[in-house]
Parts: C-alpha cells; structure tokens; sequence
C-alpha cells in the first residue's frame, strides 16, 4: 500500500513519546468520562441558591461554588502542587470555605466581604492588588503552589461567586479607610491631579489614607489617559481618545457609562463573546476598541489603578453590588419606519450642533486645548474610537449623544430631539475610523510583538512614572 505521507524516524520518534505521554495522563490525571455534567454539590446549591435561569454567568457561578467547597478537586489542586506526573494527596489541601465561611465561627472574611475590600493597598511591596491577584498570591503563599495564570477561568469562577454572595448581602465597597487622613492641597499639587479629578473630589470628597495617592492616580489616568502613556509611544501608536471622551465628568455623570454602575456590575456576561468579563478585562477592552490605546498586558499596574478608582467611585455613591439603575451603562434608541435615520439630515445637524467642537469633519479641533474641562475628542478618522467600540452602534451612539450632548445636556434636559441623535449618530458612523485596534497604526506584527514587551515591563509597577 502507498502512503501519501510516510513518517520517518524523527517522526516516530514524536509519535511514541506523545502516545507515551497520553497513557502517563490517562494514568494520573484520569479522564472525565461525562464532560460537560456539572459535578453534584448539596452544600452548593444551599450555599448559591437557585439558579433556574442556567445561563453562562450561573455556569460559571456553579463552577466558583465547586472550586471554593472542593479546593481540593483536580480543578485546583493543579496549582497547589509542584508540576509533574505525581499523583496529589487531595487532602493535604484545605478548601476555601473553611475558612472563609459565613458563619460566626469563620476564621476569615468571607470572599463576598472581601469582595468589597479590593482593590487594595500591599504595603510590603507599595503596588495595588485587585481580587483576581489576590486569588492568585492565595495559592503562591497559602498553598505554596504555582500561580494560575491572569485571566484564568477558574479565577475567573471564584470571583463571579465572590461577586454573587457580596450581591446576596447587598455589600457596599470599601477601600478607601474611613478614619484615614484626606490628602491636603499640597499632596494633590504634588501628585499632579487633574482639574476634572479635582471637580470630582470636590463632589465625593478628597482620598483619606495610604490608598489615596493611588486613588488620584488612578483617576489621573482616566481623566488624561493620552498624558500617562509609556514615553515614545506617540512615535507608533496614535489616539487622542481619554476615558473621559465617553465616561463624562471623571466617570460620575448619569447616563453616560457612570462608573459606580461598572463597580457593582463585573464580572457580567459579554454578550457579543459570550464570555464573562471581570472588570480588569473589560478595562482592557476599553483600551484596545474605545480609545484604540495599545494594550499594557494583563497585569498592567494601569488597569488595576483604573480599577481602584472605579471601585471608589462605587462606595461614594454607596451602590450595593449588583444594583442596577435606569441610567446604568449607554442605552438603544431603536429608529422605527417613521423614525429612520438620515445620513444626509445628520449632516446639517451636525453641522448646527456639533462642528464647533468636534470640526467639520469631525476629526477633532484644538481649539479647546487650553480649556482643562472641556476636550472635544475626535469622533471620525484615525484617531478615534474602532468600529468594535461601544459607541460605534448608532443605536447607542444616538442615545449617548441625546444625554449628554452639546456639553451641558442632560437626560431630563436634553438639547437635541431623538430624531436628530439618530441621524447625527447615521451620519457619524458613515465616516472613517479604524476597523479595529491599532491596524491604522502598526502592522499585525509589530502588535503581536509590543503586547508581549508590555506584558513583561508593566507587570507589577507602581511608581512615580505612572
């Protein structure tokens, strides 16, 4: 019989000590015979409640609930060993509910009150850790094991079920210390604190204690996202996109993506993905699609000071977890037969309300520049937002521009009517603008490339150049 491909002795080689492999796994590890059948719990489902709906946010909950009463199962145990084909002693390894229980016998705070308490301030080492961190130092330092990986989706599970039980007990976020000293003049001065972040301490009140310059900063970077950015990236990477472009007044106007609802909203299930989003990965996401900034890895120092802010943002407007408001997020306005967008009445609209600041074909204008609050960002061309951003379905872009636009617009009082948003918004998204991140900017090699430069030079900094 010929043989379209005949392995030579390299390959059999391979082959032998694949299948080699194989068996040693099979041996060890075992194999799921009944994959997809979610493992029985009693304690679980007592401890979750019901989940009727069986959506993949509660399948990932399940998940979190099996992992935090079965540490020891073969899900976690993997990172609570050395590495190798040695079979573990599962009961060396203690679950998380021992000791992190509701009861009034608990040794330590249960995951849902110390949902609330991220992220927080590591004195030893002066850098902010956020929950999924800490979950990740829990097996370094309690188990002496590996570290999971960022992002892991068993981290992943046990932050939705954090999440679930600080929601079930209506928590409120605490991470700023109440009998903390608040940063005078002098410390804002120093820490160069944006005149938007002012307005917004102002409202809220100054940050109190040793996790109050890590607050600014962090709404630094929100409030003037272009002016903390790695030196030289301007040379490669062009944006003038700031979170502030969509998250109005330093996140905290109502009907413009208010930044207490993210607080008390993540993890949640990414509809367009189907996959749940912790707020660090959606951070991420607004970086790479709304802003079109390049990505600084996933334990990028920026995110989790984001993060912070986010989280402080929730507990000064003493949103419980999982409430959710009718201003939360950017909502549809649906156009109708009678109500159908027009490209070429949005562009006389626009030119009435919007070409003052935005210039005429909308690609920004520096004629605010000098003005610390106002920063009409460009809303076509290569600078602006991608076209897998938020904003770029017209629906939303149009409820956004009704709220919130010209400056001084509000939802009970807007300036515009819903059919001129839809047809501004039909004639805006008719412009140019990058397809997706960075591909205006920087070849698909060069992105692969400076991602994983990034994901070595950011990891686990905090210091005077962020």
């Amino acid at each position: 019989m010929n043989l379209a491909y005949k392995l030579n002795k390299k390959d059999a080689i391979g082959v032998v000590l694949m299948t080699a492999l194989l068996v040693a796994l099979f041996y060890f590890r075992g194999v799921d015979y009944d994959p997809g059948v979610s493992e029985s719990c009693e304690k679980c489902s007592t401890d979750v409640g019901s989940m009727e709906r069986a959506g993949h946010f509660e399948e990932m909950l399940w998940n979190g609930a099996l992992h935090v009463h079965h540490s020891s199962n073969d899900n976690l145990v993997q990172f609570t060993r050395s590495n190798g084909l040695v079979a573990a002693d599962k009961s060396s390894v203690k679950n998380c509910i021992d000791c992190h229980s509701e009861g009034a016998d608990a040794v330590a705070p249960s995951l849902g009150q110390l949902w609330v308490k991220f992220p927080r301030l590591d004195k030893e080492t002066g850098r902010i850790i956020d929950f999924e961190k800490a979950v990740q130092y829990e097996f370094v330092k309690r188990y002496g094991g590996t570290k999971p990986f960022y992002n892991d989706v068993r981290i992943t599970e046990i932050m939705v079920y954090a999440f679930e039980k600080a929601r079930q007990k209506g928590l409120v976020f605490d991470v700023e210390p109440d009998d903390g000293v608040p940063l005078t003049n002098e410390q804002l001065d120093a820490l160069e604190t944006s005149p938007v972040c002012r307005n917004v301490f102002d409202e809220y009140g100054v940050p109190k204690g040793d996790i109050a310059p890590y607050i600014v900063k962090g709404c630094n970077i929100f409030t003037q996202t272009n002016k903390y950015r790695p030196a030289g990236y301007s040379l490669f990477w062009d944006t003038r996109m700031n979170c502030t472009s969509c998250h109005l007044n330093g996140g905290t106007k109502e009907y413009a993506a208010h930044m207490a609802d993210a607080a008390v909203n993540y993890p949640m299930v990414y509809s367009s993905q189907n996959i749940v989003y912790t707020n660090r990965m959606r951070i991420a996401r607004c970086y790479a699609h709304s802003i079109n900034e390049v990505l600084y890895g996933s334990n990028s120092e920026f995110y989790k000071l984001i993060g912070l802010y986010i989280a402080w943002i929730g507990e000064k407007n003493q949103l419980p977890v999982g409430t959710v408001r009718a201003s939360r997020g950017v909502h549809n306005i649906r156009g109708t037969a009678a109500q159908h967008a027009s490209n070429m009445a949005g562009q006389k609209a626009y030119v009435e309300k919007c070409q003052q600041c935005h210039g005429p074909a909308g690609y920004g204008t520096d004629k605010y520049d000098n003005d610390p609050f106002l920063h009409p960002p460009p809303i076509t061309g290569s600078d602006s937002f991608v076209r897998t951003a938020t904003m770029s379905y017209p629906e939303r872009f149009a409820s956004f521009i009704q709220n919130n636009m010209p400056p001084g617009s509000t939802h009970e009082h807007p300036q515009i009517t819903e059919q001129e948003a839809l047809d501004i918004a039909e004639f805006i998204q008719a412009q140019t603008r990058p397809s997706s991140p960075s591909t205006n900017n920087l070849s698909v090699f060069y992105n692969y490339m400076i991602n994983r430069v990034m994901e070595w030079w950011f990891a686990e900094k905090t210091g005077a150049n962020i």
